[in-house]
């Protein structure tokens, strides 16, 4: 009986090494979803984070020597939230704001991570890019959503871990150039300090599976 436990063990820990072993060689597609929290950098304003979400597709392309590219395709989702922004001497002073923005985005891992059989330890550095395709805020104000940058652009530092087909990353993100245009000029808005803001920085945490 206890040789046919051993055999059992053995069998399936062979079994899940040549299947991990063949994951981290081969390319392959997946779905990929997670948590994103992010803010901005507001002059004279106070801040906070808001979490939000991504989901999408993911492909892995090995490169030996432990170098592989994933290009991805996903929806994300970032933001803000602002609270007493606005001429406190004004009628336009806003208690509170939070605009949410969604994008189609294409982030780029380049990783490396030793390939350990059983799973692969990586880290990774991504440049992205995204263009927004929606986007609201709770203060209904149109005439803001209305100048916010079309394009977005960044770069990413994070490391991830794979087991077989599961893979789970946690990355820091920093968008570059202004939430907003620059050339805003609308009547009866005092949003000076959101154009002087930084656009979304912030962590995500994703969870892929591979076919």
């Amino acid at each position: 009986m206890k040789k046919i436990f051993i055999a059992v063990v053995a069998g399936v820990f062979a079994f899940c090494v040549g299947s991990a072993a063949q994951s981290y060689t081969d390319s392959r597609l997946g779905i990929v979803a997670g948590f994103t929290s992010s803010s901005s950098t507001v002059k004279d304003v106070d801040t906070k984070s808001i979490s939000l979400y991504h989901a999408g597709l993911a492909f892995e392309i090995p490169l030996g020597g432990g170098f592989a590219i994933q290009p991805e395709a996903i929806y994300q989702v970032k933001g803000m939230s602002l609270s007493n922004w606005g001429n406190s001497t004004s009628k336009d002073v806003r208690n509170s704001f939070e605009t949410k923005v969604g994008y189609l985005e294409v982030p780029v891992q380049i990783q490396w991570g030793p390939d350990l059989l059983a799973f692969r330890p990586y880290g990774f550095i991504e440049p992205f890019i995204g263009y927004q395709i929606s986007a609201s805020d709770k203060s209904h104000n149109n005439t803001i959503n209305e100048e916010l940058q079309r394009m977005e652009y960044g770069l990413s530092l994070g490391a991830g871990l794979e087991i077989w087909k599961l893979q789970v990353s946690a990355k820091y993100f920093w968008n570059f150039g202004s939430v907003y245009n620059s050339d805003v000029a609308k009547t009866g808005e005092t949003i000076g300090g959101v154009l002087d803001g930084n656009n979304f920085n912030g962590v995500a945490v994703s969870v892929a599976l591979f076919f």
